[in-house]
């Protein structure tokens, strides 16, 4: 049996080791960038934050951007357990 054909976005048959996003130098290097729990630790050393000034000093410390910082932040997101909102102020549970 042969393998499936991989397509590009465009319906293309994709050449051996080719990404999805057609030529090699319309990839981008760069990858975005992952908030891990440091991060999220290192915000939180001195205390509560807002939520906005959490986002803010997350955003500035990994270079992030604004969505992934507020993604990270959310009580129901990925470090939701570790996270805790105490009346409108955002907490690190070490």
């Amino acid at each position: 049996m042969s393998e499936a054909v991989q397509l590009n976005w465009a319906g293309i048959p994709t050449k051996k080791h080719e990404g999805y996003g057609g030529r090699p130098e319309h990839i981008p290097e760069e990858r975005p960038t992952v908030v891990t729990e440091t991060d999220l630790a290192a915000i939180f050393e001195n205390g509560s934050l807002p939520r906005a000034a959490a986002a803010k000093a997350l955003q500035a410390s990994t270079g992030a951007s604004r969505a992934t910082c507020y993604r990270a932040l959310d009580l129901k997101g990925r470090f939701a357990k570790r996270l805790k909102d105490e009346s409108g102020m955002l907490a690190w549970r070490g």
